[in-house]
């Protein structure tokens, strides 16, 4: 069972706060004698533990067998999810909501009808206040069941209202499903192909998501519904690489959210995605102006929230705060001062090194080593792109595994390393061969690193020159410029055409 991997608990237990950590062995100590307990040594073993050794857990643990060990795991495992439910009940609604629930089950099945009823009451002005449809159609579903079957002197009209509210709420948890899955159905698609590469697939694209949306009554939207009809949209022309219309329906997105206080608080990652999606669609669409603003508006949230979030929701706003804070200096071309915030997204991502998956590290790294090259620091960026490229599942982000490639032989071009640009160009090769889709504007610049590295430097100039026109006529393609936003070439090739820095490059280009 999952539960019982030692990975899991160990990550489990590394998690807590010092508060949760106090609550678990009050708990224990309620319910048996702790100082006998043997999960409660492994719980203690683990929350010093620098990291995970079963052998020697089990040592300490008195030789234990593997299904022993197992076992204790498990119920280590479900001793302290007990913990974590009783301490977030009070906080959560969906918890309160949900015991409710199973109170009116006990009373119902006591033969108490008219307690269980009264209780389904209580449950269902909680979720009505905080727009919990999928509880609140249960707990219409359970009254309905408990009215058909007994005679609870309830009148007529008050029948007839939990019938036109259960028809009500049929449409409303339908319209949501219906989005959920447009949006899944889009996330997969982009996931497994990335953007649409040719105008046949746009166009199967844009039918079946028109197709898709017909089904629904935007008009009737409100609350999350509507949320989840914005963000479809927002994926939509994501896909497309329609950023324009991306931004108008991402602000759409985050300004529903700011119109709702019970929205935000209901799923706040939700809303700070939204602003995630209005920088990354302002970001490539040079948008400056729009940039700066909803950035600010995002980084004065998560200061002033802060504190209210969970450590989920804190690791969520560092990964959109940090990286958006990087992309407004690449956009304004000022990699000397983005320098300066460096050391703290570092940091971070060493701090939160078990949360983050490798996609979200390679991302930052990728960033963090542009940066260095902007700033006229290319050897620094070299450990950065060698974590991505040494990756062995290439499997995550391909795209960014092969702009890390190139953009590492462009720092070795900096550096004047031309014999290791000869060394590394055959090595990549290999793996851009392999490659089911290359892009051209990938190629290209390989191509044109390539000469570099085996022309003389005086030379070098009318090869840069040229390129940069090759590159230029590549931007044009609707299919091809996506591909310069994942690699600012052309500012670092005008750089050395110009002899500027990079950043008064992208100030010029």
């Amino acid at each position: 069972m999952p539960i019982a991997k030692s990975e899991s608990l160990f990550l489990l237990i590394q998690s807590l706060s010092k508060s949760e950590k106090r609550s678990f062995k009050l708990y224990v100590g309620r319910n048996q004698d702790g100082k006998d307990s043997l999960y409660i040594k492994l719980f203690d073993l683990l929350d010093k533990a620098s990291g995970l050794d079963d052998l020697l857990l089990k040592k300490k643990l008195g030789e234990l067998s593997n299904p022993a060990y197992s076992n204790l795991k498990k119920h280590l495992f479900e001793q302290l999810m007990i913990v974590l439910r009783l301490l977030s009940k009070e906080k959560k609604e969906n918890f309160k909501i949900r015991e409710y629930i199973d109170f009116s089950y006990i009373l119902y099945g006591k033969g108490l009808h008219w307690q269980a009823l009264e209780v389904l009451e209580k449950a269902k002005r909680l979720s009505q206040k905080h727009f919990n449809d999928f509880s609140l159609l249960t707990i219409i579903e359970l009254e309905k069941l408990i009215q058909s079957r007994h005679i609870t002197r309830i009148k007529g009209d008050s029948i007839d209202e939990l019938i036109d509210q259960s028809e009500y709420l049929i449409t409303r948890v339908s319209d949501r499903i219906t989005l959920s899955n447009i949006r899944l159905k889009l996330h997969k698609q982009y996931v497994e192909k990335g953007h649409i590469e040719s105008r046949e697939k746009e166009v199967e694209l844009m039918d079946n998501f028109s197709a898709s949306m017909k089904k629904i009554n935007a008009s009737k939207l409100e609350g999350i519904e509507e949320i989840y009809y914005y963000q479809s949209y927002v994926w939509f022309y994501y896909i497309l690489d329609q950023f324009e219309e991306c931004m108008k329906w991402s602000i759409k997105w985050v300004n529903a959210f700011k119109e709702s206080e019970e929205l935000q608080r209901r799923d706040v990652d939700l809303y700070m995605r939204g602003y995630h999606y209005v920088l990354t669609s302002a970001y490539n669409v040079k948008d400056v102006l729009t940039y700066e603003e909803y950035l600010i508006e995002l980084e004065q949230y998560r200061h002033a929230n802060y504190g209210k979030l969970n450590h989920n929701s804190q690791i969520v706003s560092f990964q959109y705060v940090h990286n958006g804070r990087m992309n407004l200096h690449f956009l304004k071309g000022t990699f000397q001062e983005g320098l300066k915030n460096i050391p703290s997204t570092i940091q971070r991502v060493k701090r939160y090194a078990n949360k983050l998956d490798y996609h979200k590290v390679m991302v930052i790294y990728y960033k963090v080593a542009w940066m260095y090259i902007g700033a006229s620091e290319p050897k620094k960026a070299l450990g950065y792109l060698d974590y991505i490229i040494d990756l062995t599942d290439k499997s995550l982000r391909e795209d960014i595994q092969c702009y890390a490639r190139i953009m590492k032989l462009m720092a070795l071009y900096d550096m004047q390393e031309y014999n290791l640009i000869v060394k590394y160009s055959k090595d990549f090769q290999q793996f851009y061969n392999k490659l089911k889709h290359p892009n051209r504007v990938q190629l290209t610049v390989l191509e044109m690193l390539g000469k570099l590295a085996n022309t003389p430097i005086f030379s070098q100039k009318d090869i840069l020159k040229a390129y940069f026109e090759k590159l230029k006529i590549l931007k044009e393609n609707n299919f091809e410029k996506r591909a310069f936003i994942y690699l600012d070439v052309l500012p670092w090739i005008l750089s050395k055409v110009e002899r500027r820095s990079i950043g008064e490059s992208v100030r010029g280009v």
